[in-house]
């Protein structure tokens, strides 16, 4: 599914955009059209053609003019040579086994005054002659040791002094004109092909050279020129109608191209609606359409299948994932629990199973709606998703209970105090959804496998006991599960009317903790906390009954009660310094009759205001406005308030500006952090020193270790409670 997607966006990215109002088909510039290729490809084979074959016949016409002037040369030389010897009867000519003249032998140069008294002829007489003959000027040179060749006279004009030089104006030498040479030679600033005939004495010596021109190099050469431009113009007239042939050509053959072409980017943007076109031709471009056609055919079964296995694989994921949020749900979470039980014994596996519960969600639903409420949900969903391994599992059971697996390794205990901690501390963030911006907090029960269970319902069962301790030691905790806090069948089912008849027999007493002051290690006080002697004799916790007392209003009645019996003890038994401090619930809070109840407590027991001190959570504060008038008017009664679980989220710095607070309480999983780690021994550190500065005094809760003592010695908090300070009892224990 995913490379799949990730290969189609690669092509798309290849390929243009019919929705952006672009061609499907792109036009592509001539030059680079497969057309315009091949055109190019066969004008340009034309061209190297007809270019070889030009350059080939200039070649064989230039070689064969060349042969044809020497043979005039020669000729010409024969003609010239036979007139010499017709009239100088003492010169002779040498020839070659060929019969080719070679050189003529005189025995004195033919143009001295000799051989003109001998035979009464002078040597411009003979060269006119001669070149009558040939129809070409001729030329009579004497060699000269300095000088070179130099013209005694010629045909035309009879006067001399010019240099027989070769082509490229180098001097003829004896070496070079041993035998008859026939070429290019260069006379009197102009090139003639001409045959130079050597004349020597008969002991060998050079004495001159008769010169027969066959013409003049430009006027040679002006056949040629005109050859070569007919065939140029000719070339370019070719060139031009075979390219107009072929284009034509071309573009007939390759009209269908484009067609073809755009059914194919079609099939690519997934239009595969319309049939291919050319299916009944019967050529290359015919059978090219129906691999096209076969291809989008291909294409729509392939949808189609895609289609399939897309319903389906949403509905498995929908019936595995919760709809809100997209976590699993309870099916899927049920399935990775077994699977994750499976693995404890033959892997040795160990997993923490924590269920969580959000604190007042149900306020929130009331309050600003259920739309508020889903975006709750789905933002907390989030949160905790960010903070759980590659390998956990987060599920959402349904309304505002989630559940977890973590897998670890060693310390199962220890690391699921750090992931709980992690969880509250993101979960007690303020929350902004649809305008609206509020606190919650969570509640979480935890149970390790396999050393509190290996089945799912069992597990499960011990979590979930976890869980109801965690909400009623305060909420917006954690709470591992202990085989101690296994409850009867009859605690299991407890109603509203057991507690009612608790309350009348008179079943509920009060425990007090000592609070003591890390300067000196006096008890200044205690904490009241309430106990159900239930009438099976066991002592029961209030994470078994103060849910259900919220939830049905008889915390009202019960909270009352404990006000008014913790204002009696403290004033019955405690020393004059000592005062006592009672839990409130967000119930009470917000209940008109608060301030009544407490001002009757004080009434009938006499304790002075000061010395009693009420403990609230964060939860509280969720509606400001209700709260704030409420606390306000009971600081002006003289009593004391403290902020409970500070340091469980950002939400509770926050109030600590707005609230009539005197104290506040260091939540016991920043205590028990400040045994691991420096930085979070600073976030203590840090929140005592913002405690102090608005002028109010810090306790930490939860403190377990005589090293948690020291340590906060050293950060400077003023007072501490938990089991190393002293454990909760009864009044009666405390004054025996």
């Amino acid at each position: 599914m995913i490379p799949r997607t990730r290969v189609t966006d690669e092509f798309n990215e290849n390929i243009p955009d019919e929705e952006s109002g672009a061609s499907p088909y792109r036009r592509q510039r001539w030059h680079r059209s497969i057309l315009g290729r091949v055109t190019l490809f066969l004008l340009i084979g034309i061209i190297v053609s007809y270019g070889v074959g030009a350059a080939a016949g200039w070649f064989i016409v230039d070689k064969s003019s060349q042969e044809q002037w020497r043979r005039q040369a020669d000729t010409n030389a024969h003609i010239m040579s036979y007139i010499v010897r017709s009239i100088y009867t003492s010169v002779v000519a040498r020839m070659d086994e060929s019969g080719q003249i070679t050189s003529m032998v005189a025995e004195s140069f033919l143009g001295d005054d000799e051989s003109i008294l001998q035979t009464g002829f002078n040597p411009v007489d003979v060269l006119s002659l001669a070149a009558m003959q040939t129809n070409n000027p001729v030329w009579l040179f004497q060699y000269r040791a300095k000088e070179g060749f130099v013209s005694v006279t010629d045909a035309s004009d009879g006067e001399g002094g010019d240099i027989l030089a070769l082509e490229d104006r180098k001097p003829v030498t004896p070496d070079s004109l041993r035998t008859m040479l026939s070429g290019f030679v260069s006379i009197d600033g102009k090139t003639y092909f001409a045959s130079v005939l050597p004349i020597v004495a008969p002991s060998g010596k050079l004495l001159g050279a008769l010169v027969s021109s066959v013409g003049e190099k430009p006027d040679l050469y002006r056949i040629h020129n005109t050859l070569l431009r007919n065939s140029l113009i000719g070339l370019w007239i070719v060139l031009v109608a075979t390219g107009l042939i072929i284009s034509l050509l071309m573009r007939q053959f390759f009209h269908s191209v484009p067609t073809l072409i755009q059914a194919l980017t079609r099939i690519a943007h997934g239009d595969t609606a319309n049939v291919t076109p050319m299916l009944q031709r019967d050529d290359e471009i015919g059978h090219l359409a129906v691999a096209i056609e076969k291809l989008r055919q291909a294409m729509v079964e392939r949808e189609h299948l895609q289609q399939i296995k897309d319903t389906a694989q949403k509905m498995e994921y929908m019936a595995h994932h919760d709809q809100l949020t997209g976590l699993p749900n309870r099916t899927f979470f049920s399935g990775a629990l077994e699977n994750a039980i499976a693995r404890l014994k033959p892997k040795k596996a160990r997993f923490n199973l924590m269920l969580l519960d959000l604190d007042y969600f149900k306020k929130v639903n009331d309050t600003y709606g259920h739309p508020v409420g889903d975006s709750l949900l789905i933002n907390v969903s989030e949160r905790i998703s960010l903070l759980v391994g590659n390998d956990d599992v987060v599920a959402r059971l349904g309304g505002d209970e989630f559940a977890l697996i973590q897998h670890v390794k060693e310390k199962p205990i220890q690391e699921a105090r750090q992931l709980a901690e992690k969880i509250i501390s993101s979960i007690s963030v303020p929350f902004y959804c649809q305008g609206h911006e509020f606190c919650v907090g969570i509640s979480i029960g935890i149970a390790s496998a396999p050393l509190h269970g290996e089945t799912s319902p069992i597990l499960m069962k011990n979590a979930d006991v976890a869980l109801y301790a965690a909400k009623n030691a305060g909420r917006n905790n954690f709470h591992y599960f202990e085989y101690g806090m296994a409850m009867p069948s009859s605690v299991q089912d407890i109603k509203e009317l057991d507690i009612e008849g608790a309350m009348s027999r008179k079943e509920f007493e009060l425990y007090y903790q000592p609070l003591m002051r890390l300067s000196d290690n006096t008890i200044i006080g205690y904490e009241a906390l309430v106990r159900w002697r239930h009438d099976s004799r066991q002592l029961l916790m209030p994470d078994v009954f103060i849910a259900l007392a919220e939830k049905t209003g008889l915390i009202v009645k019960l909270g009352e009660w404990v006000i008014q019996q913790a204002c009696h003890d403290a004033m019955t038994h405690f020393s004059d310094h000592q005062c006592v401090s009672v839990n409130i619930s967000g119930i009470q809070v917000h209940h008109r009759g608060l301030t009544e109840i407490l001002a009757r407590a004080l009434a009938h027991s006499g304790l002075p205001a000061s010395r009693i001190e009420i403990e609230i959570t964060e939860s509280i504060l969720l509606d400001r406005q209700d709260a704030l008038p409420v606390l306000q008017q009971i600081q002006s009664m003289g009593i004391e308030i403290a902020l409970d679980d500070l340091g469980t989220g950002y939400s509770s710095l926050d109030c600590l500006a707005d609230f009539p607070f005197s104290r506040v309480k260091l939540d016991k999983g920043l205590v028990a952090g400040m045994e691991e780690s420096e930085s979070k021994r600073v976030i203590v550190r840090s929140i005592i020193g913002l405690v102090n500065e608005l002028g109010m005094e810090c306790i930490a809760e939860g403190v377990e270790t005589e090293r948690q003592l020291t340590l906060l010695r050293h950060v400077g908090c003023e007072y501490a409670q938990g089991h190393r300070i002293g454990e909760a009892r009864p009044v009666t224990a405390i004054i025996g």
